[in-house]
């Protein structure tokens, strides 16, 4: 094989360095999107309404005080990206003496947004627990309960941060307070704290905190066993205890409770959420809530999403879908100022306007967790969610996800005819359709709506295939049903998709874990059921191919197997598998979680490979390992052992910033670089050419989460795609598609220009960013109208200056002029003041 000498390879780094760093240098700010339509608490702050989710918070703004909340603007969002410790927030509230903006997590304690910005409140500082039940205001106190008990804190005139001034739980009240297990709190106009647990509700005054005796308790209903909620409005205040809610006087001295039971003035179900209003009319919704799949489920019985009991008693059920309601799950109910907002989990927010409920679902991505994702041929990227499971799972099972123009779609089996939510594998065929794989191995742990095997859908035709073991059949339109299967049309090996791949060719590998692959031709005809025989389980999850190569990778099987011939694979056929000659990459514990292929200029083609095991490259001779201590190992076939091959240099950046984590995930970009994703520590980027580790963690980049699944890249935008199990990044890396624009408005920046200094000045064309189709070049000039230096784009469509001349030397400060020309003899003119520091 042929290999660049080493004053070759010298020459190549001083050639290309410049580029490179453009490259990386030139790349764009970061993007953050996560799936905050699946709704905790909501808030108001004058003409602007709050809501917290499990992907962070959001703001949104009524334009006019008659604008439908339809037509809201979205004007702020905060999420780990941007200073969160963590996205999961289950409640807010709006500190109005101090001008913030508090938010309780699950996990992380409370976040304070105020105008000095995000700071942390959690065990290490005094709170019980990290686990925040609820925020309440009371004057120049917030009281907070958590799990562990309830925390009083104040400001200090001149002091930003809030301290410390009591924390009451069993112990320390004499065992008044019934439990520290709070599940809920509430203060009413006359200063009662009421405070409830699974053991009993107690009230106390709020002058009284500190006096143990001042604490009572209240006989209530039988509340035992569950998680009782609280709520209140001027006259009462009420208690949720799963299939019923209890009325009680805001005066706790007062007695008698009043008793609505389900089946009666109730849906026959378990209460979601429950809120009273101003005019004493209480709002009840349905849903089961399940912490460890963090989902609301209602029985296929229940046709009612919402009920209002009013106080004469009588009572209004709405159905799913009645009057602008959705299909899913109520999560909370605010009643304020004369409205009621409904927050769903999935839907976004509500608020009742007239006899209508409009809503306001926020554009973004509809899952946290991204699984897998792919690029359509109209640049319109798709996300799976799946995970290994039969069932719903944690953040997972929610669909798919298509993200084109700036605009979001899910597609589920509610409003659509995928044939699964828990959509594991995706991918795009040679004839732009979309292929979705499921993981689906028992119907009792599945929905019923839920099928196995995988969906088919040809967007231009709008038609829907759906496939699986027991063969192929159609999406009626007309009937919104499935027809039989098809006899004499393909069938496929397995029932559970973990990946579907493509070769160079436009055949498709459907993996079936625990089957083999079922290889059909572009037009779905059927080639080969093909058993890897290297693998003991054909527990397969993997597949790629190079153009000389087919590589397949296994989970807790025998690793990766590669048929070394640019041929189908065919069963039975043995003599061209490849096996990796060493225990890190044929491991029944591990996983193969990619390959890509580059041609590197000093030691031509390369085949990376990303396992649980760790990162590994093999160029048809030798096989190597990359590490954190060091740099590349070579794999010694007379030792068997691992020997050292390449060290890093003092003071180079490391894989993985030399952190012990593994990688998930890896892809090659379209200008060659190689990007590969940890389980704890961000991502890397290894550029071929310089030979160099550059490292992106959420201590260093906006990212949403140190775990990356899955990678990817969009290219009329130019932007590398980053899954993680909280949301996607986007990064902007160069385009490979230019988007139709004109030659309007050019602007140079930095300008003024100080070269020398590691930059560039770039020259871009507002407001798309980018040259038009047909743009020639650019010239610089200087002011006696001499020709500088004629530049080239750049992988973003931009022309970018050094402040070097044609001979490569610096030039001197003073005014430049550049000109651009396309082919449509449009020309651009602009100035670049240049200032030289030495």
């Amino acid at each position: 094989m042929y290999k660049t000498s080493q004053p070759a390879k010298l020459f190549i780094l001083s050639a290309l360095f410049l580029f490179c760093f453009i490259s990386l240098s030139a790349a764009g700010p970061w993007q953050t999107y996560t799936n905050t339509s699946h709704v905790f608490d909501i808030v108001t702050q004058g003409d602007k309404l709050l809501f917290s989710s499990w992907g962070g918070v959001v703001e949104i703004t009524a334009p006019d005080d008659n604008t439908s909340i339809t037509h809201w603007e979205q004007t702020n969002s905060w999420n780990t990206g941007n200073g969160l410790p963590n996205n999961d927030i289950r409640h807010l509230e709006s500190m109005e003496n101090v001008s913030a903006l508090w938010l309780g997590s699950e996990l992380a304690g409370i976040s304070i947004i105020s105008p000095k910005g995000i700071q942390a409140l959690d065990e290490s500082m005094g709170l019980p627990s990290n686990r925040v039940r609820k925020m309440i205001e009371a004057g120049d106190r917030i009281l907070i309960a958590t799990s562990s008990g309830l925390a009083e804190y104040y400001y200090l005139p001149g002091v930003s941060f809030p301290l410390m001034l009591h924390r009451y739980n069993r112990q320390n009240t004499g065992g008044a307070l019934l439990s520290d297990e709070l599940t809920g709190m509430t203060l009413t106009k006359n200063n009662y704290l009421w405070l409830c647990s699974s053991a009993g509700l107690n009230y106390v005054h709020l002058d009284s905190l500190a006096i143990d005796s001042a604490w009572k308790s209240l006989s209530t209903p039988q509340i035992w066993g569950v998680s009782p909620k609280l709520e209140m409005n001027d006259n009462h205040i009420a208690l949720g205890t799963g299939q019923a809610i209890y009325l009680h006087s805001i005066d706790p001295y007062q007695t008698g409770w009043t008793t609505l039971m389900a089946g009666v003035q109730l849906k026959d179900d378990i209460i979601s959420t429950f809120a009273l209003d101003a005019n004493d009319d209480l709002w009840v919704a349905y849903g089961a809530w399940d912490e460890d799949r963090m989902l609301y489920t209602a029985p296929d019985s229940l046709q009612a999403i919402l009920s209002r009991v009013e106080a004469d008693g009588t009572t209004r059920h709405y159905d799913f879908g009645e009057d602008g309601l959705g299909h899913h799950c109520i999560s909370c109910i605010l009643c304020k100022d004369g409205n009621v907002y409904l927050g769903s989990w999935g839907d976004g927010v509500y608020r009742l306007e007239g006899e209508e409920w409009n809503s306001f679902k926020p554009n973004g991505i509809g899952f946290p967790k991204v699984t897998q994702i792919a690029v359509d041929a109209n640049s319109a990227v798709w996300f799976s969610n799946g995970n290994y499971a039969a069932g719903p799972t944690r953040k997972s099972s929610l669909g798919v996800c298509r993200w084109q123009n700036g605009k979001w779609d899910t597609f589920n089996v509610s409003n659509s005819p995928l044939h699964s939510d828990n959509i594991l594998a995706v991918n795009v065929d040679s004839r732009n359709r979309k292929w979705f794989g499921a993981w689906d191995v028992s119907a009792d742990q599945s929905p019923s709506t839920w099928s196995n095997g995988l969906t088919i859908w040809d967007e231009e035709e709008d038609s829907w295939a759906h496939m699986s073991i027991s063969g192929k059949r159609f999406w009626n339109a007309e009937t919104g049903s499935w027809g039989d299967f098809v006899p004499g049309l393909p069938r496929l090996m397995g029932a559970v998709i973990p990946y579907i791949g493509m070769d160079l060719y436009g055949n498709i590998f459907v993996a079936g874990s625990g089957s083999g692959f079922t290889i059909l031709d572009p037009n779905d005809q059927h080639i080969e059921n093909l058993i890897v025989s290297p693998l003991n389980r054909q527990w397969v999850n993997y597949m790629y191919h190079s153009g000389r190569q087919y590589f397949f990778g296994s989970r807790n099987d025998r690793g990766l197997a590669i048929w070394n011939q640019d041929s189908i694979p065919r069963t039975g056929d043995d003599a061209h598998w490849v096996i990796p000659p060493f225990a890190e990459l044929t491991n029944r514990a591990g996983e193969i979680h990619g390959v890509v292929t580059v041609e590197s200029p000093y030691e031509g083609l390369q085949h990376w490979i990303a396992a649980s095991s760790g990162l590994f490259m093999w160029d048809e001779v030798n096989w190597y390992q990359y590490d954190t201590a060091i740099k590349r190992y070579r794999y010694n076939t007379l030792t068997g052992e691992w020997d050292r091959n390449l060290l890093y240099y003092v003071d180079e950046e490391r894989l993985f910033g030399a952190e012990r984590t593994v990688p998930t995930c890896i892809f090659k970009d379209p200008f060659e670089r190689i990007w590969i994703g940890t389980l704890e520590n961000g991502f890397s980027m290894y550029d071929p050419v310089k030979e160099r580790f550059t490292n992106y963690t959420p201590a260093n980049s906006p990212l949403l989460s140190a775990h990356i699944t899955a990678l990817g890249y969009e290219p009329t935008q130019g932007l590398l795609l980053i899954g993680t199990p909280d949301g996607l990044n986007t990064f902007e890396i160069g385009k490979t598609i230019k988007t139709p624009s004109e030659l309007t408005t050019l602007k140079a920046y930095p300008n003024p220009f100080y070269p020398g200094q590691g930059n560039t000045v770039q020259i871009i064309n507002e407001p798309s960013g980018e040259m038009p189709v047909g743009t020639r070049g650019c010239r610089i000039y200087d002011s006696s109208g001499s020709l500088v230096a004629k530049l080239k784009e750049n992988s973003f469509f931009r022309f970018e200056w050094d402040g070097k001349n044609r001979a490569g030397n610096y030039c001197a400060s003073g005014v430049y002029f550049f000109v651009i020309a396309t082919e449509d003899k449009e020309v651009g003119r602009g100035k670049i003041m240049l200032i030289r520091k030495d």
